[in-house]
């Protein structure tokens, strides 16, 4: 005699039945390992997804861009981003990270027997690594000469990286090709332009025209902007044009909203197929509770209480939704896997919640299967030992 069928009669019991019906119970416990596969796995996409839409997004909630007023559309008197409204923001800004952008002079290409001119100004920006991506070449760590020049001016005049230009009769050397950011005319008009250290570009129409600041976070970010239109603009009369002070905070808490509110969607669709796994187990066990009426009847006959007939029943229950929370788990790793590489680029780059999800559907999986197997249980264990040899 087994060890399990000597001192675990009841556990040896449900194991033996399982078996019997090994293609009923094989169904049982695919049907609910899909559906902690959808709760896990939608999960882990879910969060794999934000993170990956967060990396896309950059740092868009952390910036305060700061922008004069255009000189040509405004009046004579409007304000100008000059050498003490820029030592005002570095001091707001304290030791967060900045781009300074200063518009310039023209620049021309030289070409061997003539200059032909492309970029029609030059622009001088201080850490462009910050804000420009670079597609081709590289900016150096202490740029103080070279050009960078938009990939797309470049495309169009045939330049590449190493071809000179000549900037206010300097000679300059194209050094990297980027891409202009968007959302901020005094940075992302780099179209028709060459960018050069600061200190390069004497100013055209004043000194300054934009400014971005890398705060550590959201909220500091939001606290500078703040600070900064109380001192660039407060001074200033009603009828003047003002300084443009944005930050992107609102913009970055409605997106994360709405994945949040995405992520939730998906775990509610992973619930109701798990849901309905549950009801595929209280369908498989009354329907073994039925085919083993007779069986039942000579249990309750030798001796075998109620109480006896529903542990065997839910111990069934319990065998399958384990079976079938590991197996679910195990793919929706699987299959977190192959999500992170097409998001992030990396099959291991599980995000440090997913573990939550994982073991959230592992647990719902096998409370779903025991709170399916409660009804089939107790029919099974109320049937009359007389009316059950009698079927």
């Amino acid at each position: 005699m087994s060890f399990l069928r000597r001192y675990f009669p009841r556990t040896y019991l449900a194991r033996r039945n399982l078996r019997r019906a090994k293609v009923r119970t094989a169904l049982a416990i695919l049907t609910v390992a899909i559906g902690v596969v959808a709760i896990g796995g939608l999960g882990i996409f879910g969060l794999s997804f934000e993170a990956s839409q967060q990396e896309n997004l950059g740092d868009l909630g952390n910036e305060v861009r700061i922008e004069s007023p255009q000189q040509f559309f405004s009046g004579k008197d409007a304000p100008e981003l000059d050498e003490r409204s820029l030592a005002d923001i570095r001091e707001i800004a304290g030791d967060a990270k900045m781009t300074v952008v200063r518009q310039g002079e023209t620049a021309t290409r030289s070409g061997s027997t003539d200059e032909i001119q492309i970029p029609s100004r030059a622009m001088g920006v201080t850490n462009p690594q910050l804000t420009y991506d670079v597609v081709e070449g590289e900016i150096p760590d202490n740029w103080n000469s070279g050009a960078l020049v938009d990939q797309r001016t470049a495309r169009y005049d045939e330049l590449e990286v190493g071809d000179p230009v000549t900037v206010g009769g300097r000679l300059q050397r194209i050094v990297a090709l980027i891409e202009s950011p968007e959302g901020f005319s005094s940075l992302e008009n780099t179209g028709g332009s060459a960018l050069l250290p600061i200190e390069l570009v004497e100013p055209a129409r004043q000194p300054y025209s934009g400014v971005i600041i890398y705060a550590e976070n959201a909220i500091e970010a939001d606290e500078i902007a703040k600070e900064l239109e109380r001192e660039l603009n407060g001074p200033l009369r009603k009828d003047q044009d003002k300084f443009t002070v944005e930050n992107k905070k609102k913009e970055a808490e409605t997106i994360e909203q709405q994945l949040t509110s995405t992520n939730r969607f998906l775990l509610g669709v992973g619930a109701i197929a798990l849901l309905v796994a549950g009801v595929s187990i209280i369908n498989v066990q009354l329907m073994s509770a039925r085919e083993r009426r007779e069986e039942i009847g000579v249990l309750r006959a030798v001796g075998y209480g109620r109480l006896d007939i529903l542990a065997i029943m839910m111990i069934e229950t319990v065998f399958m939704g384990l079976l079938a929370a590991i197996v679910g788990v195990s793919l929706a790793v699987g299959a977190g896997a192959i999500i992170n590489d097409a998001l992030l680029g990396d099959p291991m780059a599980f995000q440090p919640n997913s573990w939550r999800y994982l073991a959230g559907a592992f647990g719902f999986g096998v409370f779903i299967c025991i709170l399916a197997g409660i009804l089939p249980a107790w029919k099974a264990s109320r049937e009359r030992p007389a009316d059950a040899l009698r079927s």
